[in-house]
């Protein structure tokens, strides 16, 4: 009899004669099972051969993000391992095996990239770090700025496989974060929903492998997140009423329990539905009506403006009026990994037509940008004491916040303007009044209601991701001396967000209208 191990991408599948055993997980799984069960289980039926794998459309601001994650945890390990000096131990093609010898060696001090097996886990560690005590600190790094619990699980995992090892562990796990803090949380915290997600998943998977052929949309016994990629290609395929605006997981398994699958039975339900507060069901089926509605030229977006008396609050229009959007490049990095995020952009038009653009590419020209921005701002605010500064979300206001804070420049000036209820959010203006047949209510979703002839057209930069690209394809081409590209991904940009401020003005003028 021959035992080999199979790992295709996540959770292991080792072979006794060739057939598959009982699967044992990784850490990915662990976050991926907690996540969405039927989504773990396709994985599986991929695994076995039961289903082709579901096609992902590629994410290219998730690939930066992962690509600048390890270029993080490298620079950890070499920090950590220039701290340490002697004792420092390359662990990636060393099995479990291999790191236990290497932790029972007095002399190791540092472990990095240890792989660990536990019962029917596997892993591996970033760091490993013998700590004064003799106990070994498991510890992770993760680019993000808060310790989230899928990763606190995973550190946790890799800990108690160590530990069921015999292997000496320090009393606490560690998540090295991309703000270069250390969070230490007790291993004892995280012991029992460890224990619990590690069980279920062994059922789910035990369960599933154990039938004949691939996972059931809908099984009841499997939860759905509803946003994985495997999730969303059934809801696509099955008219599923999960796409309904509005439907959470929670409120689609007891729509399902009512016998209610589809968004045009959700359209169509007058009965209640256990569980489900009968204004909410009310407002659920209007959307539902609005999503199953074919769109026509003369009407391109179906919607209905429900509380027009609320849209009768907005101000009234200034000739001062100001249409503001950022621009941000979230994997943008300074000087260190620890220093992350520009807002290149302040892109703002005015209610005369004229666009007006703050450009940042470093931290000092993003902090001359808010100073110049904000001086801006006052001086037509000293000209139109009733100007209002209108954005599509409450990421503007955060924004500026956060900047303000960063730099220590223009903190006073900027409380005032927005304790000052000067910017005004027509995102919550739209969810407080309109419907419109559309899963999603993103700004560019609504555009067909007012942009007519000038909707923008699918090639260029046309979305937030394709705006992140794009200024990564201005920094090669800086770094290149590429000037043309250069200029011309900054004038794509710049015609994007006068775009977007042209549409938030467009929409700010349709709610008006529609105002009662």
């Amino acid at each position: 009899m021959s035992v080999t191990p199979r790992t295709l991408g996540g959770m292991d599948l080792p072979l006794v004669d060739g057939a598959p055993q009982a699967a044992v997980i990784t850490a990915g799984d662990l976050r991926h099972g907690r996540e969405c069960e039927y989504g773990l289980l396709v994985d599986l039926d991929v695994r076995l051969g039961r289903r082709e794998p579901v096609v992902a459309t590629p994410d290219p601001v998730r690939e930066r993000f992962g690509d600048l994650g390890r270029e993080y945890e490298q620079e950890v390990t070499a920090a950590l391992s220039a701290q340490v000096g002697a004792g420092v131990v390359d662990a990636r093609r060393l099995g479990p095996d291999e790191v236990l010898t290497a932790l029972r060696d007095p002399a190791t001090r540092l472990v990095h990239q240890a792989a660990v097996r536990g019962e029917r886990f596997v892993g591996r560690a970033d760091h490993l770090l013998r700590g004064p005590d003799g106990l070994w600190v498991v510890a992770e790094t993760k680019l993000a700025r808060r310790a989230h619990q899928h990763a606190q699980l995973q550190v946790a995992a890799y800990a108690r496989a160590l530990a069921d090892a015999g292997v000496g562990v320090a009393p606490f796990v560690r998540l090295i974060l991309g703000d270069g803090s250390e969070v230490d949380i007790p291993r004892e915290d995280l012991a029992d929903e460890l224990a619990t997600v590690h069980t279920r998943l062994l059922e789910v998977l035990d369960t599933h492998a154990a039938e004949t052929g691939p996972v059931v949309w809908g099984d009841p016994r499997w939860r759905a997140c509803l946003f994985c990629n495997a999730c969303r290609a059934e809801l696509a395929v099955r008219e599923d009423v999960g796409l309904t605006a509005g439907v959470r997981a929670t409120t689609r398994a007891r729509l399902l329990d009512a016998g209610v699958t589809t968004v045009t039975a959700l359209a169509g339900r007058t009965e209640p539905v256990e569980g489900i507060d009968p204004e909410q069901l009310a407002t659920l089926r209007s959307q539902a009506r609005l999503q199953i509605v074919e769109p026509t030229p003369e009407a391109p977006l179906p919607y209905e403006v429900f509380a027009p008396e609320r849209l009768a609050d907005l101000p009234a229009p200034s000739e001062g009026d100001v249409f503001f959007d950022f621009e941000g490049d979230p994997v943008w990095r300074g000087d260190s990994a620890t220093d992350q995020g520009l807002e290149y952009l302040f892109g703002s038009l005015t209610a005369s037509g004229d666009f007006v653009p703050f450009w940042a590419h470093d931290r000092e020209q993003e902090r001359a940008a808010l100073i110049g921005f904000v001086d801006w701002l006052r001086a037509r605010l000293e000209r139109w004491p009733d100007l209002h500064v209108y954005h599509y979300s409450g990421y503007e206001r955060a924004a500026l916040a956060r900047l303000a804070a960063r730099h220590a420049v223009r903190e006073a000036e900027v409380a005032e303007i927005l304790d000052g209820d000067v910017f005004v959010d027509l995102y919550a203006a739209v969810k407080s009044a309109v419907r419109i047949g559309s899963r999603s209510y993103s700004i560019k979703r609504l555009e067909p209601l007012y942009m007519g002839d000038e909707l923008r057209d699918d090639s260029g930069v046309t979305a937030g991701g394709d705006s992140i690209i794009e200024y990564q394809r201005y920094r090669e081409a800086v770094a290149a001396g590429d000037a043309t590209t250069a200029a011309e991904c900054l004038e794509d940009l710049r015609q994007y967000n006068e775009y977007d401020c042209l549409s938030t003005l467009r929409l700010r003028d349709w709610l008006l209208a529609h105002a009662g």
